[in-house]
């Protein structure tokens, strides 16, 4: 049968509505796995353990979600040839929290590093059991054994601190009041290529071919940096201990932290870090300067007066030994104390500082002279401008550095020196803050090379 133009289609056939067809699924195992409880489950301990390890195994992967870092405490500290560690609250990247809840202490006697080495200082999970409690219900066993049996209920979870040897190559052959600024530095380096070589790492500048997503972490660390431990080769008996070097407080979940570094850009730990680390160390060394000749000239004078003939005649064997091992204290005093005249960062070992950071300022007297002072402190080769800032500006211009590069001395970088002030224009507190200059060249490429603004010359637009 033919149907003709303008007739009306047949209504269809009663019946059920079609099933619409199934959408593709598939399940994957996560890994955490709960008991199945049901009446006359004869409760063991592997089903009380398997409860344990699905509560955990929830906890551990919650904890991974919000990323790795310090959340309190865990001050480090050596002193008269012992590493201590107050208690703290740090959580590992594999989620799990490390809690301490006293003062950890360990002898660094006969601890010797290896080429170029230090360590880092690191609190790892760790469990003992304790307590005790006859084993009941083996129906078989206690009546053959004869004698009650008893196990350990309990498992304390805590913290371990313990010390992990590395090597940084150069860090030997740096004077000895470089090393910690040395190796903070390269240490900072690699962590900002940690994810990727884009665009600061050994392949360039080149755009990457692949923005994929991060890949599942086969297994996260276990342990959690809080300091680095190094020899000061000043005083053999010494130690340099650096928290910011290496801790990093809880601050981001691991995708934040993977795309900033994918994308060039610093996390806010990172750079938290680097400022702090260098305020530490500058608080430490501030005052304390290499000794001048005049200030070893009463040692040297000591030194002359010991090799004379005439005094070694009258004087025994054990009083020259005495008087030897003065001169050796002096000197490691000498080396150490302050000089009475003005000093740069790199003389106290400083040669690299973050893109931002404070120091300290004498606002009384003129300003000139006071500013000159700063001049002294950074050295010649830094290109400075000074600038008055209110205090909230000041805060600004620190966080808006975060992602630029650090400060090297010894080049000729731009560095804006800002000193707050109140709404007269009257200095506030005794601090200014510096922070790297923003770099950024414009023009317009099809108006012959002129500016905007009218200008012919290329200039740096800074902030």
């Amino acid at each position: 049968m033919t149907i003709s133009e303008g007739t009306a289609d047949p209504a269809p056939a009663a019946g059920p509505p079609a099933t619409p067809p199934a959408t593709p699924s598939a399940t994957a195992d996560g890994g955490i796995d709960r008991l199945n409880p049901f009446d006359g489950l004869f409760l063991r301990a592997e089903h009380l353990a398997r409860i344990q390890d699905y509560a955990r195994e929830l906890a551990l992967a919650v904890g991974a979600a919000a990323g790795p870092g310090v959340v309190e405490g865990y001050e480090v500290s050596a002193q008269d040839g012992v590493l201590r560690v107050g208690g703290g609250l740090a959580v590992s990247a594999e989620g799990r929290p490390l809690r301490s809840q006293r003062l950890v202490t360990l002898p660094l006697t006969g601890l010797d590093p290896g080429p170029d080495g230090f360590w880092w200082v690191e609190a790892a999970p760790d469990s003992r059991p304790y307590g005790d409690a006859p084993v009941q219900g083996g129906y078989c066993d206690d009546p053959c054994a004869g004698t009650a049996t008893t196990r350990r209920p309990y498992v304390a979870e805590g913290v371990r601190i313990q010390l992990a040897e590395a090597a940084e190559r150069g860090l030997d052959n740096q004077l000895p009041a470089a090393r910690r600024n040395f190796l903070a530095s390269r240490i900072f380096a690699a962590e900002r290529t940690e994810h990727a070589p884009w665009p600061y790492g050994t392949g360039g500048a080149h755009l990457p071919a692949s923005w994929a997503p991060p890949a599942a972490s086969p297994g996260r660390p276990k342990t959690v940096r809080l300091a680095v431990l190094l020899r000061d080769t000043a005083d053999p008996a010494g130690w340099v201990v650096d928290t910011w070097a290496a801790r990093r407080d809880r601050a981001a979940a691991p995708p934040q932290r993977y795309w900033q570094s994918r994308l060039g850009m610093r996390p806010w730990d990172a750079y938290t870090a680097q400022i702090l680390q260098f305020q530490d160390q500058l608080a430490q060394v501030r005052g304390v300067a290499p000794a001048s000749t005049a200030d070893l000239r009463p040692l040297l004078e000591q030194l002359a007066l010991i090799g004379d003939q005439q005094f070694l005649r009258s004087h025994t064997k054990d009083q020259v030994g005495r008087e030897v091992a003065r001169l050796v204290t002096g000197l490691g005093e000498g080396a150490r104390a302050a000089p009475a005249g003005p000093y740069t960062l790199e003389q106290l070992g400083i040669v690299e500082l973050p893109p931002a950071g404070y120091l300290p300022y004498t606002p009384e007297g003129e300003r000139g002279a006071a500013l000159d002072g700063i001049r002294g402190l950074l050295g010649q080769q830094v290109d400075l401008r000074y600038c008055s800032c209110a205090l909230p500006d000041i805060a600004r211009a620190v966080e808006e550095a975060r992602h630029r590069d650090r400060i090297r001395l010894d080049e000729p970088v731009g560095v804006d020196v800002l000193l707050p002030v109140d709404d007269r224009d009257a200095p506030v507190g005794d601090w200014v803050a510096f922070v790297r200059r923003e770099l950024r060249h414009c023009y317009d490429p099809g108006g012959g090379g002129d500016r905007q603004d009218g200008t012919n010359d290329r200039q740096d637009s800074t902030r």
